[in-house]
């Protein structure tokens, strides 16, 4: 990041901040048609850019590009996590169709049976399947960043993985049909 003498490096930030902003949201604005999303996003963008100050392009109109890049990437998770949410909720639809034929009540309680079921047959894994299957289920890492992470290959993550599935696709199997 260019440095004078004069100003420091807050002092720098603060300026392109306030010069690149509004073409941020702007950016945001016309990709996720959606003006709050936007500045909710714009916000993670430039917090992203401030702790990686030191990563930051030489040259001023470099940062600009760099921070528009990371506000592109944070818009891509968004939507990453979105479609995560949107799956779980097709799957729970799929997998109990007649929920809505029940009381609110009763939904609530066949749920939380459902999940402590779940917990049940993830935590009677090993700690390493469990930590890698949770890695990606519920922080979203992919089999190749959690290959990376923790210093195994990508078909050992998988395979991890793949036994909790099962696992849990045969004890839901044998409840869904016991309903």
């Amino acid at each position: 990041m260019m440095r004078s003498n004069s100003e420091n490096t807050a002092a720098i930030f603060d300026r392109i901040f306030k010069e690149t902003w509004s073409g941020t949201v702007a950016y945001l604005i016309k990709i996720s048609n959606n003006k709050e999303l936007a500045e909710d996003l714009a916000q993670e963008a430039y917090l992203k850019a401030w702790q990686k100050l030191h990563l930051l392009p030489g040259e001023e109109t470099e940062i600009a590009r760099y921070i528009l890049v990371i506000a592109r990437n944070c818009f891509l998770d968004h939507l990453k996590a979105a479609l995560r949410e949107r799956k779980q909720h097709d799957a729970y639809t799929l997998s109990f169709p007649d929920a809505g034929h029940f009381s609110p009540a009763m939904s609530v309680i066949e749920a939380k049976e459902q999940q402590q079921i779940v917990n049940h047959t993830i935590n009677n894994h090993e700690e390493t399947v469990r930590r890698y299957y949770l890695l990606n289920r519920e922080y979203g890492l992919t089999y190749k960043e959690i290959a990376l992470r923790e210093g195994v290959s990508e078909k050992t993550v998988e395979r991890y993985i793949g036994r909790v599935l099962r696992s849990l696709r045969s004890r839901l199997a044998t409840i869904l049909f016991m309903w």
